[in-house]
C-alpha cells in the first residue's frame, strides 16, 4: 500500500513537471460600440471593431528542451453585434461565414535563433499599418480607411490578390531573435506558395530597429496579380515614432503599391501618409491623426484623393476593459467632379455609397473587453 501510494505521488510529481512546460490559453477582445455615419444619408448602427478588432483564439506553447520551443495560434473574427463569425480579409477570404480561424492560424518552432512559422499570417507589409497607428486597423479612425479600403481591390477582378494587403495564406515565415543578431534589430521574411495559383504567390519581408524612445521598420511584399503570374502588385512602406516621455509618441507613415494591370497599360498606384500623436494621461489615452491618400495611373483611378482627419479618447476601466470614443472626417477630392468614380469612407463599403467627390464623417462610442 505505501508502495502504491509513493508511486502515485511520483506519477503525480511528473504530470505535474510535465504540464508546466507547456500550457494553453484561450483569449479574445469583445468590442461594441454605437456608431454614426453620414455618407450621402445618415445613419446610426450598433456597431463592433471601432477601438480592436472582436476575436477568439487559443494559444500555446510547449518547451521541448535546449531552449527550442513549439507553439501554435488558432485566431478567428468574431461579429458580437449578431453573434457570428466576423470578417477577416487575406487571399480572398472576406468572411462573414461561422467562426473559423482566418485571422491567423499557424505552427511555430523557435530558439535562441528565431523563429520557423507555417501557416496563416499578416504579410510583412501590413505590420507598419497596424503597429504605429494609435488608431490601429480598427474603427472610423484607422488610417487603413484610406490605405487597405475596397478602392485598391476594385481595379481588377483579380480581387484575390488584394487579399495579401493584410494576411496570406500558405506561408513559410522566418522570424529573427529578438535581439540576437544585434540590439534592438528585428525582422520577418516570408513566402506564400498559394498552393501553385499565381493570384495567391506572395513574398516579402521587413526589418526595423527599435532602441529607447526610438523606433523604424521598413517593409517589401510582391503578389501575383494574373493567371499567368506575368503581373504583379508591388507593396513597401515605411514607418516611425519618437516617444517624448510622458509628453506622449509622435508617428508616421509612408507607403507605395502599384499594380500592373497589363504588359502595356501604365501601373495603376496609390501612395498613403499618415502622422499621428497620442498622449496618455492617468487613465485616460488621447490621440489624433491626420492621413492622405492619392491615386493614380489609370483612368477612373487618377484623381480618387482624400484626406482624413480624426481624433479620440479612450478611458482605461481596467487593464481589460475601456470605453473609447472616437470622430473621423474624410475629405474627397477627384480630378473629374460629376462623374462616376470612387470615394473613400469612414466605414468603407457601409452607410450608402458616396457621390463622387462628396465627403464622409463619423462617430463612436463603445466599450472593449479583452481576455
Amino acid at each position: 500500500m505505501k508502495k502504491s501510494l509513493l508511486a502515485l505521488a511520483a506519477l503525480g510529481a511528473f504530470a505535474g513537471a510535465a504540464s508546466a512546460q507547456s500550457s494553453v490559453t484561450l483569449f479574445g477582445v469583445v468590442d461594441l460600440n454605437v456608431t454614426y455615419q453620414k455618407n450621402n444619408e445618415s445613419t446610426w448602427s450598433l456597431g463592433q471593431d471601432g477601438m480592436a478588432n472582436s476575436r477568439l483564439g487559443f494559444r500555446g506553447v510547449e518547451d521541448l528542451g535546449g531552449g527550442m520551443k513549439a507553439s501554435f495560434w488558432l485566431e478567428g473574427a468574431l461579429g458580437p453585434d449578431t453573434g457570428t463569425g466576423g470578417s477577416s480579409w487575406g487571399n480572398g477570404n472576406a468572411s462573414t461565414n461561422p467562426l473559423l480561424f482566418r485571422r491567423r492560424s499557424t505552427v511555430s518552432l523557435s530558439n535562441q535563433w528565431g523563429e520557423l512559422r507555417l501557416g496563416r499570417d499578416y504579410t510583412p507589409t501590413f505590420w507598419n499599418w497596424t503597429v504605429f497607428d494609435p488608431f490601429g486597423t480598427a474603427g472610423v479612425g484607422s488610417a487603413t480607411n484610406l490605405g487597405l479600403s475596397n478602392q485598391i481591390r476594385s481595379i481588377t477582378t483579380a480581387g484575390d490578390a488584394f487579399g495579401t494587403l493584410v494576411r496570406a495564406n500558405n506561408t513559410v515565415q522566418y522570424f529573427l531573435p529578438n535581439g540576437g543578431f544585434g540590439p534592438g534589430l528585428y525582422g520577418q521574411v516570408m513566402v506564400a506558395a498559394g498552393e501553385n495559383a499565381a493570384l495567391n504567390k506572395y513574398w516579402g519581408g521587413r526589418i526595423g530597429y527599435a532602441a529607447g524612445p526610438f523606433d523604424v521598420a521598413a517593409a517589401y511584399g510582391q503578389t501575383g496579380v494574373d493567371a499567368a503570374d506575368t503581373l504583379k502588385m508591388d507593396n513597401w512602406n515605411i514607418a516611425g515614432s519618437w516617444t517624448f516621455g510622458t509628453w506622449g509618441k509622435l508617428a508616421a507613415f509612408y507607403g507605395d503599391i502599384r499594380v500592373e494591370l497589363s504588359t502595356t497599360s501604365p501601373k495603376a498606384t496609390q501612395k498613403n501618409y499618415f502622422v499621428a500623436y497620442s498622449i496618455p494621461f492617468g487613465q485616460w489615452n488621447a490621440k489624433a491623426s491626420w492621413g492622405h491618400v492619392a491615386q493614380g495611373g489609370i483612368a477612373g483611378f487618377t484623381g480618387n484623393d482624400a484626406n482624413q482627419y480624426a481624433i479620440g479618447a479612450d478611458y482605461n476601466l481596467s487593464k481589460r476593459t475601456a470605453l473609447y470614443a472616437t470622430a473621423s472626417w474624410i475629405s474627397n477630392s477627384t480630378a473629374a467632379p460629376g462623374t462616376t468614380g470612387t470615394n473613400f469612407s469612414v466605414v468603407p463599403g457601409a452607410g450608402g455609397d458616396l457621390s463622387f467627390g462628396k465627403n464622409s464623417s463619423g462617430v463612436q462610442v463603445g466599450v472593449r473587453h479583452s481576455f
